[in-house]
């Protein structure tokens, strides 16, 4: 049959002109969309079954718009994880020299040395009082490379088998009911199609969404208001990363097959908690190369500078299935001293 011949056939097969409007609509729509779906198959070459899974989700599944991202890169000039990381090291570097003419030299020697690997970073033709090349690096695990600000730091992939954040954790875990319901409140409504205080990660697999309390040092009010009781104990929390430029407290869902490729975060400075809200079967945490599962009402502390993924495996019920839901927060690195803390918080402004 010729492409004429074919064409004619179609046309033939059309619904007569003289039926009602809303049955030839419903029939057009139709014929369109098995056509579209024709050729979406051909093109991405994937499982039927996988399809029709996908297609439910972006139907019935609200997102929000991309507005940053925390891995990869992004089109947002006010990030700090991709395009900004150079004018923050820039703005560090100054401030800091501000200090010093105030104050005269601090004595912190370790912020002295993290300074100092950003000035050869940017400068590397010149020399600096403070080697730091030939000391802090060789203590650096090879697998921790945070991609702005390191200091030296005790460095541990995990944290949950050390002594530390035991009152921020047992916090957590007493309020876990007020945070849930909170969490599902903002949740409900962004699956009935409200997005508000909703950001879309950019990732290059599946679909990962924040709800920010605090979004790299600065407090959204808007949903700290939607949450008030999980943002009042949020901020109670006597080691959270506050005004600062690398803290950050949020809700976090992962969809069903989806991937956050392995990337390291910004600094060695803060520790993250992940307090397990909503965890289906088949997703897991991985950070230098070992897994952590989570678990609702437990808490993982895990240091970001390291090698990290995370990974939401395809279900047989993807389209029905709930996303992996946590709560996020950072935390200063218990070695940072009060002294060194407080120099920091004026070098690392949001």
């Amino acid at each position: 049959m010729g492409f004429r011949e074919c064409c004619t056939a179609i046309l033939a097969g059309l619904p007569d002109p003289a039926l009602p409007l809303l049955p030839s609509m419903v029939l057009g729509a139709s014929f369109s969309a098995v056509i579209l779906f024709i050729v979406y198959k051909k093109q991405s070459n994937m499982p039927l079954k996988t399809i029709i899974s996908d297609l439910f989700r972006m139907v019935f599944c609200a997102f929000p718009l991309h507005e940053h991202s925390q891995s990869g890169s992004c089109q947002s000039l006010d990030c700090v994880r991709c395009k900004k990381y150079g004018d923050v090291e820039s703005k560090v570097l100054e401030k800091y020299e501000e200090i010093k003419s105030k104050r005269g030299k601090t004595g912190l020697k370790r912020i002295e040395e993290s300074l100092s690997l950003i000035k050869k970073k940017h400068y590397p033709h010149l020399k600096f009082e403070v080697d730091s090349m030939n000391t802090s690096k060789k203590r650096r695990p090879d697998s921790q490379r945070p991609t702005m600000f390191y200091m030296d730091l005790a460095a541990n992939p995990y944290w949950n088998e050390f002594d530390v954040f035991k009152m921020e954790i047992e916090l957590l875990k007493l309020n876990f009911s007020i945070i849930f319901s909170e969490f599902e409140e903002v949740f409900e409504a962004l699956k009935s199609g409200n997005s508000q205080g909703w950001k879309l990660n950019d990732i290059p697999k599946g679909h990962w969404c924040i709800f920010p309390f605090i979004d790299q040092g600065v407090t959204i009010d808007n949903n700290c208001r939607m949450c008030p009781n999980t943002s009042t104990m949020i901020g109670s929390l006597p080691s959270l990363m506050k005004d600062c430029v690398f803290g950050n407290a949020c809700f976090s869902i992962l969809y069903p097959d989806s991937h956050i490729e392995p990337h390291h975060g910004p600094t060695n400075l803060r520790l993250r908690c992940h307090l397990g809200l909503s965890v289906p079967n088949g997703c897991w945490l991985e950070v230098a190369g070992k897994q952590y599962k989570w678990q609702p009402q437990q808490a993982c502390v895990f240091d970001d500078s390291f090698e990290h993924s995370a990974t939401f495996v395809n279900q047989s019920s993807s389209a029905h299935a709930k996303p992996r839901a946590v709560l996020m927060l950072d935390f200063w690195h218990p070695d940072v001293t009060a002294e060194e803390k407080k120099i920091l918080l004026e070098l690392l402004v949001p």
